[in-house]
């Protein structure tokens, strides 16, 4: 990646030196300066220094934002789930640390058809999709809490477009610093054969159909999970298209806009009734996958971790859950030995499977609406 050029910003008409300020050293130190800090200041610093040109909103410095890991206070996790009486969709900020609360979001987006679910986070932009409970049609919504700024996405489709449904991925691709949105349309009347590929680019501003292109497995309608991991988003696919057939990863990598398919790992029993995936690791670095069994001795989960990302022999299988009323797939694996679950009557619990401890988190809901999700704050979407 070639280095920003810090020198090409203009000097604010209206200012004037000032002695001993920040403003007096070289822009790249500045910069550099500036790209430590957490976004949170950065906003701050934004609004109070109106004297002076708004070096955040320059284009290198949001180029050099994106390369960065972000500070510590950057990095979240956020827990979508809906209160048990159906009337809030609730979104809380939390320490990757303690799974504590930190703030609770508010969308600043009123829906038009009536729900908003989440598709995924990246670089601090949250996916969200405006659809209806019974729906998987709909519009996607671009949000960045750190700003309180939103996108919306045009349609790709005319009125006269016929599915079965939609399934959605997002993520950012660092190489060319951009924001993608996925779409595979499942046709209305053959849907687990014949499908479309769409892809948007932020910086585009405009949705590609990718030609020739379709995606290689079948995702059931409704709503499809997905993480995102360097870069590929991922979902648990069926091999055949239906309930009864195997499953596998199917992963869409962003940058060079093409599938690639992942198997389970070998040793799985296959005889599981539920399977999902989720995120591993404070910063999504893998994936981790949760096989539910009912047995003569009660109900098991077993958790795998995909040691290094996209290669299948580096599954692990990390520890067996055996609680009671315990129903919901779990949300998110913190490290090898903790992981975020719910149970059957919505209270959300980080169960430690060494300790063979479940920590209870203060939090309930309506048990299977519940999601978590990595997030770090930036500054997307500052400059429209």
């Amino acid at each position: 990646m070639k280095k920003p050029k810090y020198n090409s910003y203009p000097t604010h008409p209206m200012s004037k030196p000032q002695k001993n300020t920040i403003f007096n050293l070289p822009q790249d130190i500045i910069f550099d300066i500036l790209s430590r800090l957490p976004t949170k200041s950065l906003v701050h610093f934004r609004s109070v220094c109106t004297s002076s040109p708004p070096l955040i909103s320059h284009p290198s410095f949001t180029t050099l934002h994106f390369s960065a890991t972000g500070t510590a206070d950057d990095h979240h996790i956020l827990i979508y789930y809906e209160s048990t009486d159906y009337i809030n969709q609730l979104y809380s900020l939390r320490s990757p640390l303690t799974f504590q609360e930190t703030l609770k979001l508010q969308v600043p987006y009123k829906t038009l058809h009536g729900y908003l679910r989440i598709v995924g986070s990246d670089k601090g932009l949250i996916c969200l999709f405006d659809t209806n409970y019974y729906s998987s049609l709909g519009t996607v919504i671009l949000w960045n809490p750190s700003i309180q700024k939103i996108k919306v996405v045009d349609d790709p489709h005319n009125v006269h477009d016929k599915f079965s449904h939609f399934v959605l991925g997002f993520g950012f691709v660092l190489r060319s610093l951009e924001f993608k949105v996925v779409e595979i349309a499942y046709d209305l009347d053959n849907f687990k054969v014949n499908n479309s590929v769409l892809v948007y680019s932020l910086s585009r501003n405009s949705w590609e159909k990718k030609e020739g292109m379709s995606a290689p497995y079948y995702l059931t309608k409704g709503w499809s999970s997905n993480v995102v991991v360097n870069g590929f988003v991922n979902w648990l696919a069926f091999k055949e298209g239906d309930w009864g057939a195997s499953r596998v990863i199917m992963a869409f990598d962003l940058d060079d806009e093409r599938f690639e398919v992942f198997d389970l790992p070998k040793d799985i029993v296959p005889n599981y009734d539920q399977v999902s995936i989720s995120s591993y690791g404070e910063e999504c670095l893998s994936l981790s996958l949760c096989a539910h069994y009912l047995g003569i001795n009660g109900e098991t989960w077993d958790v795998w971790v995909m040691g290094d990302y996209g290669l299948v022999d580096s599954w692990k299988k990390a520890f067996v859950v055996s609680q009671p009323m315990y129903l919901v797939p779990p949300l998110l694996m913190k490290n090898d030995h903790e992981v975020l679950i719910v149970l059957h009557d919505g209270k959300l619990m980080l169960f430690d499977a060494i300790k063979n401890e479940m920590q209870d988190l203060e939090t309930q809901g309506l048990p299977s609406t519940f999601r978590a999700i990595t997030y770090t704050a930036s500054l997307a979407l500052l400059n429209g």
